[in-house]
């Protein structure tokens, strides 16, 4: 059985391949549960988190995703959040390999992100607002930037210090223009791509400050709970909305969640899935239209990846 860790991962999953091997994934499909969920007590009564992420094709493979979320590690100068991905032949139960989950997840996210933008964006996109720093920020832009010519990229944060810091760093490594801005209403105006990767819980992008004369991609990956929310309602009023899956998305994006138990929204007001989208014969609904796509994950993403990073070591 091999083992993988964070370098190798990143190294055999170059973004365009993965944008690729996902879009090959989505055609075919795979049998995806929903993730179990499990309240595990520390000795000083904080609740962890065991998520456990399965995913498996009949007659290929199978994989299963383990994660950790433990409050608390950022006291002891830990990652709150870490995770491993076992790949098993699904015939014989045979493990193959162990992967490093967290390199594997943010690539995975941010390549969705970059396949759906692929077909609902503005192939002439050149301008991207980053609203986020954390860890999938830089993900997200370099993946968008595999399939835009994307010239000039903003960057948003609570921590405008962090903010510099992080665009001078992306900045140097894509040899573009990275700009990090205190005041995002400005550049959500002029913007092609937005993206959101936070952990807000109240919305950080408004409706009022898209150009109504424009076609924007607006592309949410934080918000992963019914409680959280990156986008306002007039954001998602002012836009066709796509999602990964249906069944991610009413379950437990609060961008979705909440506007449609409100009745800001209807079902029929979401256009298309991921698997959708991918199909010969796809068109989107309204193409001069702005965009939403609500990325919340799924298994099957994880299995795509793994795959991939598995049969390049195995050449």
């Amino acid at each position: 059985m091999k083992i993988i860790d964070a370098e190798q991962v990143a190294k055999l999953l170059p973004y365009p391949d993965l944008i690729n091997a996902l879009r090959d994934a989505f055609k075919a499909g795979g049998q995806t549960p929903l993730r179990h969920s499990h309240s595990i007590k520390t000795k000083t009564g904080t609740e962890n988190t065991l998520l456990l992420m399965p995913c498996w094709q009949q007659g290929g493979m199978l994989g299963i995703k383990l994660v950790m979320v433990c409050p608390d590690n950022n006291k002891k100068n830990l990652d709150s959040v870490s995770s491993s991905y076992i790949l098993s032949d699904a015939d014989t139960g045979q493990n193959l390999a162990i992967l490093d989950g967290d390199e594997l997840t943010a690539r995975r996210t941010a390549c969705a992100s970059a396949l759906a933008s692929s077909y609902l964006s503005n192939p002439a996109s050149e301008k991207m607002l980053m609203m986020g720093t954390g860890k999938i920020a830089a993900h997200l832009i370099r993946a968008h930037s595999a399939i835009r010519h994307l010239k000039k990229i903003y960057i948003w944060g609570r921590n405008y210090e962090r903010a510099q810091k992080f665009a001078a760093t992306v900045g140097d490594e894509l040899n573009i223009s990275v700009t990090p801005v205190e005041n995002p209403k400005e550049y959500a105006h002029s913007c092609d791509i937005i993206s959101c990767a936070t952990m807000a819980d109240t919305p950080i992008l408004k409706g009022k400050w898209l150009n109504a004369s424009k076609k924007q991609h607006i592309d949410l990956v934080g918000a992963f709970t019914p409680d959280m929310r990156e986008a306002d309602n007039d954001v998602i009023l002012n836009c066709d909305i796509y999602v990964d899956t249906y069944e991610g998305a009413l379950a437990e994006a609060g961008d979705i969640v909440r506007p449609l138990e409100a009745g800001i929204i209807s079902r029929q007001n979401i256009c298309g899935e991921l698997s959708e989208m991918v199909a010969d014969n796809f068109r989107s609904k309204n193409p001069d239209r702005s965009t939403l796509f609500k990325s919340v994950g799924t298994a099957l993403e994880d299995l795509a990846a793994a795959k991939m990073v598995y049969s390049k070591t195995s050449k």
